[in-house]
């Protein structure tokens, strides 16, 4: 799928575990960055990020915003074809510390551009039905009704063609009407397509993921020795070794493809051999090797196509410069022109230092931090008084002048014990 075109503008969620109040992570630029890839919004004088970090103490709700991106993905991609008639809602996740959290619906909207065309989709759910789903067009800066949705109550604007009765007619309580809609509408098809192949939520990086099923191509191996791991080339035994030619990290022109199908790919590592380079089975990878080459090819995938990549605990197994380096594909034009976004949580405040040469601008940071009861409030670094290449940020926020860090107080600390106190 093409997707130069697509960009994320907001994606705002409500009740999603400790999200209980209404929660908006905005992509908007709120200054200019003559350094950074932006794009502009059709129509509007605004510019689009291609990178949003969050960050925030341990269990202060960062991973729910990436869950939440994931459970709506996931629900626009399966709830028609998968979520069985009679059964729950599967994954979603109430707020669960007040009376009537797993009663209240919880919201999931996105603001997004697709072929230059402004839309907004949403939809509210509890465990047992769709509630409400609405998706409004923007063409010309002026709204256009697509479909609302009150329980089985379905309304359609004049602005929706096609066999919109007959998909209304099979999308059942528990699934959503752009779900049901899937290939088999072209207005909503695309909107559909976005989510099933333009938008990739991950966990992080995986401890033990299973070896590559396809060679990489030269994009990918670019990207593997741009990380310094050693690696020039990848191999299927008995076949000839795929090498690099790509001296640069010069994305593809077209989209992310891998070829040579098989399940014993083994990585070439720079040697002191007679060939200068030795094929390593998976299994005798190490684990960060196994778990960065998983990401990239997430990032790759992404990059070539103009995608939205979604990672929770970004730089966990990375080196703080790699971290940067990683956010800088996004940042750049030469290795992102298909304008690909990431939204990442993280705990490396080396994004933040003035010093770096790649860091998050203060539109690009967002910070979580819980009330007393256990609410996640989710606000952007823009709220304070920020001057980017002045202002020490990484060492300010340390400092807990901006919020969202840990508050440990060393008077809660247990005693020694008693057993093992001498007499």
């Amino acid at each position: 799928m093409e997707l130069d075109r697509a960009m994320l503008l907001r994606f705002r969620t409500t009740n999603f575990a400790s999200l209980r109040d209404e929660a908006e992570i905005s992509l908007i630029a709120a200054n200019e960055h003559p350094d950074i890839a932006t794009r502009p919004v059709p129509r509007e004088q605004l510019r689009a990020l291609p990178a949003a970090g969050l960050f925030g103490p341990n269990a202060s709700g960062k991973s729910n915003v990436i869950n939440a991106l994931g459970f709506a993905q996931a629900a626009v991609r399966l709830s028609h074809q998968r979520w069985l008639p009679d059964e729950p809602i599967p994954g979603r996740q109430p707020f669960r510390l007040d009376r009537d959290g797993a009663a209240r619906p919880s919201e999931f909207v996105f603001d997004l551009v697709l072929d230059d065309v402004r839309y907004e989709y949403g939809f509210s759910l509890d465990d047992e039905a769709v509630r409400r789903e609405w998706l409004y067009a923007f063409p010309k800066g002026r709204r256009q009704v697509y479909v609302e949705r009150d329980a089985d109550q379905m309304r359609f604007g004049n602005s929706l063609s096609g066999p919109r009765e007959s998909i209304s007619r099979v999308t059942r309580p528990n699934s959503l009407f752009l779900s049901a809609a899937a290939d088999s509408h072209p207005q909503l098809g695309k909107i559909y397509r976005w989510f099933t192949h333009g938008h990739t939520t991950t966990a992080g990086l995986r401890h033990d993921p299973p070896a590559p099923q396809a060679l990489p191509d030269k994009w990918m191996i670019a990207l593997l020795r741009f990380a310094d791991l050693g690696i020039v080339g990848a191999d299927i035994p008995a076949a000839n070794p795929v090498n690099d030619d790509a001296p640069t990290v010069t994305p593809p022109s077209d989209r992310y493809r891998t070829t040579a199908p098989g399940p014993t790919v083994e990585l070439l590592h720079a040697a002191a051999t007679d060939t200068g380079q030795v094929s390593l089975p998976w299994k005798y990878e190490s684990s960060g090797t196994k778990s960065l080459f998983s990401l990239l090819q997430l990032i790759g995938q992404a990059l070539a196509t103009g995608g939205l990549l979604a990672v929770d605990d970004l730089g966990r197994e990375l080196h703080p410069l790699l971290t940067a380096e990683i956010v800088g594909l996004f940042h750049s034009a030469d290795t992102n022109p298909h304008g690909a976004q990431i939204i990442f949580t993280t705990h490396d405040i080396e994004l933040l230092g003035r010093h770096q040469n790649i860091r998050l601008a203060r539109d690009q940071v967002w910070l979580t931090e819980k009330d007393q009861a256990g609410a996640t409030r989710l606000y952007p670094l823009t709220e304070f008084r920020v001057r980017n290449a002045l202002d020490d940020v990484a060492g300010r926020y340390l400092k807990g002048r901006y919020g969202a860090v840990p508050f440990l107080d060393k008077e809660r600390l247990p005693g020694p014990n008693p057993a093992e106190q001498s007499d």
